[in-house]
């Protein structure tokens, strides 16, 4: 059967269930209508690990409701930075689409590191990938009651490795109604999805909610070598809640989550190869003893780049495969490697609730999860096996990440003085550790154009992070102590974390024989004959650490209407393993630490009728012991590999400014801008590779004793970001439904991605092209009638990127380290149409 012919019966399927499911619920009649997102709505967060008012929480707090997730069409992370400011979401230069890697005011996951901007799930830390920067799998976004994302340091509450943020998601618990929907949804690329909820009161004191969802869509890049769309997504994801009170005041919630994606991968095109850094690789005098230096490509033909070792170079298949890449534009490719990409991933989590008086709550969250995750991909973007981060074959017979996740947290919240004072006290327990055995396969910098003929690298990492901290964090009304001080609080708090993490390695490569048989290459970290690679190139360290982090913070209400706040937080993000150490000093390194001071407002108004919210807040965060990645080699043992550095040092500072106006029942307009500016204070280490720094002015000027890379920008932060919306009320009649029309646009500064490098020498030659992404900016749309006619159907037709915007939204930055360089460009043009049959409350 064709494709065509089964997506047509596929939607055709899909309308008549969505029609049958209409006739049996039409005779309910219209059903009422969610409060929407407005100036008169009340999102309810847990920021502070208790239900408050969005406006209440003196704390830099973007949260977004439930009809605004459905309504602007979020599905994944990367949805979220047109809606909240100084957030960017992008790969990271990581070798997945599918990995998208939040950065908060300029803090995101280093290299090897732990992410600085957490995700969580029912106030659980979601799992995160070692060798890629992903928290959780597909389908999180379903079914969600609110999206929070909270800026900078969170210092005490969610102290762990917060010091960019936390984005909590909310799932929708049971309700005491039978309720629910069923949505389906038609789009371009052949997308098709469902979504189906179900909410059951089992009795009085049971409630079940049960949601489902899938989603598939071709992809909108053609891989003319392999005939396959790249950039494609398939998921289906499950979620079971049930909420239990087995007796008058204690409350147990049980969610368990499964969910499961894959995909051909991600369509990297490449833009450029540094054919001089291959020559100079071919022609590398090596030793060979007798006072003989021969050519490095004339010892080793995988390092003959274009012939240079053994005869005059020639580079023109490198520049034939660039001009085709032209050829082919950014929506085809022609990889060597046929990419993939899966994910599974499941989860448990336990809450349980007891009011021990009107004045005490005692509070325990127990969690346990996993992630699966395997993928290759062709990050050279051509059929040169060059910088290929995966196998065809291999890369499917492993994982690459496979990790469980142990969590427990026992909280005691209370209250005194009348309600004056409110307190958190609680300790915390975190361990990720490996679930299986774990492999990565790649062939990088080789020069021959048979990938047959090129060494396998092979690596088996893995990482066990072990988390435990004591908490306490108290508010105090200072009008409990004199009426003067009534409305001003005092907050502060403290918590003590301890750390550990234990990493092993093992990598190294071999020569692929046809008849299956491996040949030895030696140890990817130094040289030496190799005959058990498993264990003859391999190395562990240990790392233990503690820090304290802290918040201290004021907040007055002048009117009901206007909150003033201040407050400074103390953050950390430990320290982590380097797999790819070449020196026993550098196995490990240290954790980083953030000081952020914050100060602003929170207001809302009503000037004649007309209603409003706008928000300011200012920053400037002291950074310290900054974890950046760079090259590194051994010259004793002649190993190549990397070091995460401590040796930063760094200031942050911007605003935030979030408003929204409804001049009139039917407008609603609304936006938020951040501004950003970052340098470093210091930043000054020793190499034992050479690199460029702020000295050099062209290639060959290598920088090995104090190298200062203070002139640097400073990595995943975009300027300025700034969106708006406008939100329509359309004049139908009021049994036809309610109509709304939302158009929104959102524009992202451009944004450096290396830790150490610029695009161009001083003089304007090539030294690390493509590192500072340029901006852009997006238009979506979308019309939304609820209530079709009186009845209970829901139609939303929806735009993303109407412009067809090409814009680029990573860049692989190892054009000097590995030689070529290319990117990924966002999503083209996306449109499609929603249907929702509901029922119940």
């Amino acid at each position: 059967m064709g494709k065509s012919m089964e997506y047509g019966l596929a939607r055709k399927a899909l309308v008549a269930a969505l029609l049958a499911s209409a006739g049996a619920i039409a005779p309910q009649g219209a059903m009422a209508q969610e409060a929407g997102e407005g100036a008169s709505s009340e999102i309810i967060v847990t920021a502070q690990r208790r239900e408050e008012r969005l406006q209440d929480v003196p704390i830099s707090i973007t949260a977004i409701s439930r009809d605004s997730i459905r309504e602007r069409g979020l599905n994944s992370l990367q949805d979220l930075q047109a809606s909240v400011p100084s957030l960017v979401v992008a790969p990271n230069g990581q070798a997945s689409r599918d990995v998208m890697s939040p950065s908060i005011r300029g803090q995101s996951a280093s290299f090897q590191g732990s992410p600085a901007v957490v995700v969580y799930m029912n106030e659980v830390p979601l799992p995160a990938a070692i060798t890629l920067s992903g928290q959780g799998g597909p389908g999180t976004f379903v079914d969600l009651q609110n999206i929070q994302i909270l800026a900078g340091a969170q210092g005490t509450l969610f102290g762990r490795n917060t010091t960019g943020g936390a984005i909590l998601l909310t799932p929708a618990k049971p309700t005491d109604r039978l309720e629910g929907y069923l949505q389906g949804g038609l789009g371009n690329y052949r997308m098709a999805e469902l979504e189906g909820v179900i909410n059951v009161p089992l009795s009085d004191r049971a409630r079940i909610r049960v949601v489902a969802a899938s989603r598939d869509r071709n992809g909108f890049t053609r891989d003319v070598n392999w005939n396959k769309d790249r950039d494609d997504q398939h998921w289906r994801m499950a979620r079971v809640g049930l909420w239990l009170e087995p007796v008058e005041g204690v409350e147990n919630y049980t969610m368990a989550y499964y969910g499961k994606s894959h995909s051909n991968g991600s369509g990297s095109i490449a833009k450029s190869f540094n054919t001089p850094y291959f020559i100079g690789l071919a022609t590398r005098p090596i030793p060979v003893g007798g006072g003989v230096n021969l050519p490095l490509g004339a010892i080793a033909p995988h390092f003959n780049f274009c012939g240079a070792g053994t005869g005059a170079a020639n580079c023109s298949y490198y520049n034939n495969l660039i001009t085709q890449q032209q050829q082919l534009g950014i929506r085809k490719v022609a990889h060597g490697v046929d990419d993939f990409a899966s994910v599974e991933s499941w989860g448990i989590t336990n809450t349980t609730d007891a009011e021990l008086n009107d004045s005490l709550k005692l509070r325990n969250i127990i969690s346990y999860a996993e992630l699966k995750s395997y993928y290759s991909n062709d990050q050279d973007g051509t059929i040169a096996p060059v910088y290929d981060t995966g196998n065809t074959t291999l890369s499917r017979t492993a994982p690459r990440d496979w990790y469980k996740v142990f969590t427990e947290e026992l909280q005691l919240q209370g209250s005194g003085l009348g309600g004056k004072l409110t307190y958190t006290v609680g300790g915390f327990y975190f361990k990720q550790s490996p679930a299986g055995r774990m492999v990565s396969y790649s062939t990088n910098v080789c020069g021959s154009q048979n990938p047959a003929a090129c060494p396998i690298g092979q690596s088996e990492i893995a990482v066990t992070n072990e988390s435990k901290a004591l908490y306490a964090q108290a508010t105090l009304d200072l009008g409990a102590l004199t009426p003067a001080l009534d409305k001003v609080r005092l907050t502060g708090g403290y918590r003590y974390t301890w750390d550990s993490v234990v990493g092993t390695n093992s990598s190294w490569s071999y020569f692929q024989l046809a008849n299956g048989t491996q040949v030895q290459n030696g140890c990817s970290w130094k040289q030496g004959a190799v005959t058990d690679p498993r264990t003859q190139c391999a190395f562990g360290a240990t790392l233990n650490s503690k820090a304290p982090n802290w918040t201290i913070g004021l907040d007055y209400r002048p009117t009901d209407n206007l909150m003033l706040y201040a407050k400074v937080t103390r953050g950390y993000k430990a320290g982590g393993f380097n797999g790819y150490a070449v020196f026993e000093t550098t196995r490990t390194f240290q954790p980083e630490f953030v000081t952020d001071y914050e100060a602003g407002f929170k207001s809302d108004f009503n000037l004649n009728g007309m209603r409003g919210r706008f928000n300011v807040n200012g920053f400037w965060m002291d950074y310290k012991d900054i974890q950046r990645a760079a090259g590194d080699f051994n010259r004793a043992t002649g190993g190549n590999g990397a070091v995460t550095l401590n040796a930063a040092s760094a200031e942050i500072k911007g605003v935030e400014i979030d408003a929204m106006v409804r001049p009139a029942e039917f407008l609603e307009v609304g936006g938020n801008y951040s501004h950003i500016s970052a340098k470093y204070k210091s930043f000054v280490f020793n190499s034992s590779s050479g690199v460029y720094d702020c000295r050099s002015q062209q290639l060959g000027d290598l920088s090995f004793a104090n190298a200062n890379m203070t002139c640097r920008p400073l990595q995943y932060l975009s300027p300025n970001i700034f969106s708006a919306y406008a939100r329509f009320s359309l004049p139908i009649p009021e049994k036809a439904g309610k109509m709304s029309l939302l158009m929104s646009y959102s524009w992202s500064d451009r944004q450096p991605t290396a830790p150490l490098s610029v695009e161009t020498f001083p003089n304007g030659t090539p030294l690390e092209p493509g590192v500072l992404l340029p901006s852009f900016g997006l238009l979506n749309a979308t019309l939304d009638w609820k209530n079709v006619m009186g009845q209970p159907f829901d139609l939303s037709l929806f735009g993303t990127n109407l412009t067809n915007k090409e814009y680029i939204i990573t860049n692989t930055g190892v054009f000097q380290s590995i030689g070529a360089q290319s990117v990924m460009y966002g999503e083209p043009r996306m449109y499609g149409i929603r249907l929702r049959v509901h029922f119940g409350g």
